[in-house]
């Protein structure tokens, strides 16, 4: 129960420190320009009181990722030690998600990692009997206007389109367990098609 809490908290720290650290960011990039601009006079007491808190907090988020990067590797490091393997700790799929996985080309084998807790399980390549992407389509009917020439004259007359946007990507992962659900890491589109890549050279080689 406790590590499933700790777990729980986790994840849910990791789904706002990353928003957070770029909304405080574009925040603190807005204010400094405000404080060049009309620092000292016109900048008032609330403008610095959010300033300072969004450097504060952008910091924060740094750091907190920072040290989820850094609790990651020294799992992986201990697993090598203590296992005898060659995991890449620079390819941490699922990271900063506590649950990640970790590759080691040679042997074969991966770890499931979970950096809350510091539990993993050892895995031959054989486990992953499939991946592949996930993505949501999004069609948009967008009204506007197309000059045409009707009569000799230029008229902008009524037009609608249909817009297509990918969005939602996940990298999905299937286990030879048949009562396991896939995993999925949710990721933007060059993330994952480049760990479907990835996955076509760990599995396919």
């Amino acid at each position: 129960m406790k590590s499933c809490l700790r777990t729980l908290g986790t994840s849910l720290a990791n789904s706002m420190v990353i928003p957070a650290a770029w909304l405080s960011g574009l925040t603190t990039t807005a204010l400094v320009w405000g404080m060049i601009a009309y620092w000292p006079d016109k900048l008032s007491v609330l403008g610095r009181q959010l300033f300072l808190a969004s450097v504060s907090i952008f910091c924060l988020s740094i750091w907190h990722l920072i040290r989820r990067k850094r609790r990651a590797k020294a799992l992986v490091a201990s697993i090598n030690l203590k296992e005898g393997l060659s995991l890449d700790d620079t390819q941490l799929l699922g990271f900063p998600s506590p649950l990640f996985f970790v590759f080691d080309l040679s042997n074969q084998k991966l770890a499931q990692c979970q950096s809350a807790t510091g539990d993993y399980q050892i895995r031959d390549f054989t486990w992953i009997t499939g991946w592949h992407l996930e993505w949501r389509r999004i069609d948009r009917r967008v009204s506007g206007g197309v000059l045409r020439i009707v009569d000799e004259v230029g008229m902008s007359v009524p037009a609608e389109e249909i817009r297509r946007e990918f969005t939602g990507f996940s990298l999905v992962l299937t286990v030879a367990n048949p009562g396991h659900p896939p995993f999925r890491f949710p990721m933007n589109r060059s993330a994952a098609e480049g760990w479907c890549s990835r996955c076509n050279v760990f599995f396919n080689g």
